[in-house]
């Protein structure tokens, strides 16, 4: 198979659907957001990663939705310029993807999918009570990509705190993988599990 982009007539959504099926497995994010009005909104994504460490950044991608309109949860980013990132575990995988459906504003994922929320430190955004870690965000800068349905927006927000909940450390003072248990987003209706893993220590050069 070859595609040219510009030369064929294959549409956003066979690039988007065909591009999930090879940039995976996706770590996902479970964003939280409060709208202007002091509405909770929760939603996961999994176009989402750290990408600095001095200041520590992260990012997640809100893409538009299928009538072109901006998701809630960009709407709330953009009116308060705070979020918070939580971390999704295995046992957490039923209740986030009910968060996922297409909810109006006016109502909140946290009593949708029963999720406790936790007041923060600093952001008004609530905390994950069932996320082994939470980041509470500041919003850094955001990025436009396309318009109409299929366009995105790249949000990037530095980590002013970090909540971790202690019985997910091991004795170096990092998160365990064996506690944490986290997923990964693949195409189609499918996610792995981060229970299978091998070391591969980084080669050293000697002159």
């Amino acid at each position: 198979m070859y595609i040219e982009i510009a030369k064929t007539q294959t549409s956003w959504q066979d690039i988007y659907r065909l591009g999930l099926t090879f940039v995976n497995p996706r770590p996902i994010g479970f964003i939280s957001t409060v709208s202007a009005a002091g509405m909770r909104n929760l939603a996961p994504f999994s176009f989402f990663n750290m990408v600095c460490a001095n200041p520590p950044v992260l990012m997640f991608c809100p893409g538009r939705n299928r009538d072109g309109g901006k998701k809630d949860t960009l709407i709330n980013v953009e009116a308060t310029g705070e979020f918070v990132a939580a971390v999704v575990t295995h046992a957490m995988a039923d209740a986030m993807n009910q968060t996922s459906a297409a909810y109006s504003p006016d109502v909140d994922e946290f009593a949708v999918a029963g999720f406790t929320p936790r007041a923060a430190r600093i952001v008004k955004p609530a905390l994950v009570g069932e996320s082994p870690v939470n980041c509470e965000c500041r919003l850094e800068r955001i990025l436009e990509f396309g318009e109409g349905p299929g366009a995105s927006a790249a949000v990037f927000g530095r980590i002013v705190a970090i909540h971790i909940e202690d019985e997910y450390l091991a004795s170096d003072g990092l998160l365990d993988p064996e506690k944490l248990q986290t997923i990964g987003r693949m195409g189609r209706q499918t996610y792995a599990r981060t229970t299978d893993r091998f070391d591969l220590p980084r080669p050293t050069i000697t002159s």
